[in-house]
């Protein structure tokens, strides 16, 4: 009897995540009109470089120079797999793929140097209401270990802290234990990315400072010759630019948003906010008796005033930015109903104070930093904990 062929089971792809989907098909809609390096940037992982893959439209040279980009970029065997499936097609269809990787076939096999380990690039969460925020790229250094860089960086305040230098694999580990336990967790993300939120904080460093960061100086010219910047925040990679027509940010949304351990630092300065507390205190204790309607008028002239003053234009701009950037860390995280509460918020910031309606998310901001402060100064009194928390470190461990 003749035994029957087993049926060869097709690999079955996880379906994507709508976050995912978007992503995908932007890539597939910009690939034609942007380098392969700026396309490869924005794939995220192998299992969604491999469904681009899969995607792409066969039946044209462009997609050549782009399968040859990821095929280079990552060392997946899925994914090479998948580009000798698609250069298969190609060429049977009559495309021209001799010039893929052509520079690597004339090298001996023998002779052919490992392939090139993928830089690891790392960011943390916005920690609190100046941009503070954790940076970490490791080059890899054939024989020679690991040039690191890491730093705890702002879009406020400038590059706070920056070390640069070349550690073995294992001190490497260490540092980057020690930079996620102070200001993580940390999430894996693109050179360009990173880049972007190092040159933020670069440039307004050199607004604030004579003095340049030195460590930050002898990576930066390698990063300006080889990577590009984002001119868009990441998130919308994943997510519409638009606002949900169905999502309304709530306050008890914000609520949920700021009560999150990672949003926890997301208060107003105590010295900015002081001024504008003081008097609130002060309408009871005004010579002048007041009605209740006084009083509620007189406290809402304070605080419009105080949002005026602490949310000009560009700090909102700011505020916007960063509540992106956090929708973007729970995305990659998998909180999405976070990353969806983030984004919302983030897009409320275009909408302006009027006499009739104050933005929901500064005003909040305002409220949740007054209610920290009270109850900590009523702790304070007691001898309970002090006012003010150290920023975060990353001397050396």
């Amino acid at each position: 009897m003749k035994r029957k062929k087993k049926s060869k089971k097709k690999t079955a792809h996880p379906s994507l995540l709508a976050s995912e989907e978007i992503l995908v098909t932007s890539l597939l809609k910009d690939f034609r009109n942007t380098a392969p390096s700026k396309i490869v940037a924005r794939i995220p992982d192998s299992r969604l470089a491999q469904t681009l893959i899969e995607r792409l439209p066969l039946h044209d040279e462009p997609s050549v120079p782009l399968l040859s980009a990821i095929n280079d970029a990552f060392k997946d065997k899925q994914v090479h797999k998948a580009v000798k499936r698609a250069l298969f097609k190609l060429k049977k269809m009559g495309v021209t793929v001799e010039d893929f990787n052509s520079e690597k076939n004339t090298i001996p096999t023998v002779l052919k140097p490992p392939q090139e380990e993928k830089p690891v690039v790392c960011i943390g969460p916005v920690i609190d209401m100046a941009g503070s925020r954790a940076v970490l790229i490791v080059l890899h250094r054939p024989m020679k270990g690991h040039d690191v860089g890491l730093g705890i960086v702002s879009d406020e305040d400038g590059i706070q802290q920056y070390l640069f230098g070349t550690y073995s694999k294992k001190r490497t580990k260490i540092l980057k234990d020690h930079l996620s336990e102070i200001a993580g967790p940390l999430v894996e993300t693109s050179l360009s990315h990173s880049f972007t939120i190092l040159e933020n904080a670069y440039r307004r460093h050199n607004e604030l400072n004579s003095d340049p960061p030195p460590d930050y100086l002898e990576l930066r010219p390698w990063l300006v010759e080889n990577v590009s910047l984002f001119d868009k925040p990441v998130i919308y990679d994943f997510m519409p630019e638009e606002p949900a027509p169905d999502f309304i940010l709530t306050g008890s949304k914000l609520e949920k948003l700021f009560e999150h351990n990672l949003m926890e630092k997301w208060l107003i300065d105590f010295e900015d906010l002081k001024p504008f507390m003081e008097d609130t205190l002060k309408i009871d204790d005004s010579p002048i008796v007041l009605t209740e309607a006084q009083k509620s008028d007189r406290s809402r002239e304070i605080k419009k005033k105080c949002l005026e003053e602490l949310f000009p234009a560009p700090k909102r701009d700011l505020l916007r930015y960063r509540l992106e950037e956090m929708a973007y860390i729970f995305l990659k995280l998998d909180e999405e109903e976070y990353s969806e509460i983030s984004l919302a918020a983030a897009q409320t910031m275009v909408q302006e104070d009027t006499i009739l309606k104050i933005n929901p998310v500064t005003e909040f901001l305002l409220e949740h930093s007054q209610n920290f402060y009270s109850d900590a100064m009523a702790e304070f009194a007691k001898g309970q904990k002090p006012l003010d928390s150290p920023s975060p470190s990353i001397l050396l461990p």
